[in-house]
Formats: structure tokens, C-alpha cells, sequence
């Protein structure tokens, strides 16, 4: 089964996805990501749903712009692996997690922790998911079921479906992965991007929460 990483390996990983990054700065390829300098020079930024993420490796810092708030630990190492990726693949489509070998054992938590937590929540009601959907910059496509799509990041894009309740069945939303992740990064990375896909979509950005 998948493991995620605990909060006490946050800086680890955080160390691990930076040193990765490091040597892979070229504006060129930072471009094929989406990713631009920033103007006053020294800096990365990098669109992300609705936001911005100014990144600098030295001395590190990541803030969300444009009110430089600091950035969530998660939404942190999530982006630092976006950046760097080894292969920068294009979105064709989309999966469901069941599609993946490497997610098998998974299923019933990632079901539990996206599909079902995103159903009661954001969800619930076709109205409010198309306004949370569209505040976010994603897409709408109408219909049965309702077809959104979003950009966690500029290549990272998911599918979150709603299906109407019937008869038998209350309204549901499944959230499908893009085909290019494992190209990207990780399939936990994945998993991470549509945990805080369902997160923004209820409302929270990716600022680090004051304890």
C-alpha cells in the first residue's frame, strides 16, 4: 500500500525535492512546465489554480503571491517535485486511480480521502461545485454527468466528475488522475494534488495555517 509522507518528514522531503530541483533552473525548460522568472530576476514563479508560487532556491523560500503568505509544507514539496520533473509530458487524458498497478491497495483510502470526502463537501450541490470550480480558473462542462477541469499545476490537470442522484444512488463525485502523472513525478504526488485539489475546492488556499 502507499504510504504518505507523515508531517515529520516534511522537511526531508522538502530537502529531497529542492536538491532535485537544483541544476534544473534552464528558463527554457521551466517554460515547457508553465513556470516563469520572475521579473526583478532570482526567483521561479509558478502558476497553481487560482494563485501564484514564488520559488527561490537561494537561500530557499516559497511564498504565495501576492500577499507572500508562507506556503503549506504539502503544497511545498508538491511543487518543488513538479519542478523537477524529469519528463515533461503534456496531459492527453485522464485515469481513474484504479488504472494504476503502483495504487493498488489504495483504492478504498483514495476513494475515502478524494472521492468521498469531495461529495459531501464542495460536492454536495451541482451550483456550488460549478462556482468553486470556476473561482479556482477551471472548466465546466455541463451535462449528466457535470465534466470539470482544473490545473494544479500548468500540466497537472484533473478531472472531477458529479453525477446527479437517481433513485437509487445520492449525488457523487469521482475526481480522475492525468495520464501524464507518473511521467511527472510519483503516483503519491498525484494523490497529494487531488488531496489539495478537494481542498481548495473547499475553500482553502495553499498558505501554510497558523498553529
Amino acid at each position: 500500500m502507499l504510504q504518505l509522507p507523515e508531517q515529520d518528514h516534511y522537511e526531508i522531503a522538502r530537502a529531497r525535492a529542492l536538491g532535485g530541483l537544483l541544476g534544473r533552473l534552464e528558463p527554457a525548460r521551466l517554460a515547457k512546465l508553465g513556470a516563469r522568472a520572475a521579473p526583478e530576476g532570482g526567483a521561479v514563479i509558478l502558476p497553481t489554480l487560482r494563485w501564484e508560487l514564488e520559488v527561490r532556491t537561494d537561500p530557499y523560500e516559497m511564498c504565495v503571491l501576492p500577499g507572500r503568505a508562507e506556503v503549506d509544507e504539502v503544497w511545498e514539496v508538491l511543487a518543488l517535485d513538479y519542478l523537477a520533473a524529469e519528463s515533461i509530458v503534456a496531459p492527453g487524458g485522464f485515469v481513474s486511480f484504479a488504472d494504476f498497478a503502483e495504487g493498488r491497495g489504495y483504492e478504498q483510502a483514495f476513494d475515502g480521502r478524494v472521492n468521498q470526502r469531495l461529495s459531501h463537501t464542495a460536492g454536495r450541490e451541482a451550483d456550488g461545485l460549478r462556482e468553486a470550480v470556476r473561482r479556482l480558473g477551471g472548466s465546466v462542462a455541463e451535462g449528466d454527468p457535470m465534466r470539470c477541469v482544473l490545473s494544479v499545476f500548468p500540466l497537472l490537470e484533473y478531472q472531477v466528475i458529479r453525477y446527479e442522484a437517481d433513485e437509487e444512488f445520492p449525488a457523487a463525485c469521482k475526481v480522475l488522475l492525468p495520464d501524464n502523472v507518473l511521467a511527472l513525478f510519483s503516483l503519491e504526488d498525484g494523490i497529494v494534488g487531488a488531496e489539495k485539489l478537494v481542498s481548495a475546492l473547499e475553500g482553502k488556499s495553499p498558505e501554510r495555517q497558523k498553529r
